[in-house]
């Protein structure tokens, strides 16, 4: 830790106080304020955070307790200034969510409630009860197809059927699924 600093002229000066320090580079801040507001703003793109960046950086100059003057004062503060905007942002991140949450009230839920559930169900035991009506190789046929889905031919050569007879099957079962849960829908709306 130096007790004497060079100035200007190379003649050694007793080192300035810690807080003489911290007030010699709130001047260069004040001093230069258009300038490092101007490359802050195109460091950050945003000229209100380079705002509010060189004013935090202002206060924690003042009270900085430096051991000798930075070589370079006015990269000093703006490197003091650029923390100052990461500390900013890191704030309103923390505070985003809290927003979030607030922003969110307004947000309808889409997840479905007691009713659509219920409905979700009756549907799936309805289709259980109309999957199980069906003839044992529709059953076997469609359930290898459309749930397992397994290739055509491969389902053709396990019930010993051509390709042809498997897509037909297929189609009645699906057709007579989709028959019985209509019949069944307009059943249950007529008895409401």
């Amino acid at each position: 830790m130096p007790a004497n600093l060079q100035d200007g002229a190379g003649a050694m000066a007793p080192a300035p106080s810690a807080a003489l320090l911290g007030g010699r580079l709130q001047e260069v801040l004040t001093g230069n304020y258009v300038g490092f507001h101007k490359r802050l703003t195109r460091h950050l793109g945003c000229s209100d955070l380079a705002s509010e960046s060189l004013h935090e950086a202002w206060l924690r100059l003042g009270g900085a307790t430096l051991v000798r003057a930075p070589g370079n004062p006015e990269g000093y503060v703006f490197r003091v200034a650029c923390n100052a905007a990461m500390d900013l942002l890191r704030a309103d991140q923390a505070l985003g969510s809290v927003d979030d949450n607030a922003a969110l009230e307004g947000v309808v839920d889409e997840a479905p409630g007691p009713e659509r559930i219920a409905a979700a169900r009756a549907s799936v035991r309805a289709l259980d009860r109309v999957y199980r009506g069906l003839p044992g190789r529709h059953q076997a046929i469609l359930f290898a197809l459309r749930v397992d889905e397994a290739p055509r031919r491969e389902v053709a050569a396990r019930h010993g059927l051509s390709v042809r007879n498997v897509d037909t099957a297929l189609r009645q079962a699906l057709r007579r699924c989709a028959t019985e849960l209509e019949s069944m829908k307009t059943q249950n709306c007529l008895h409401r």
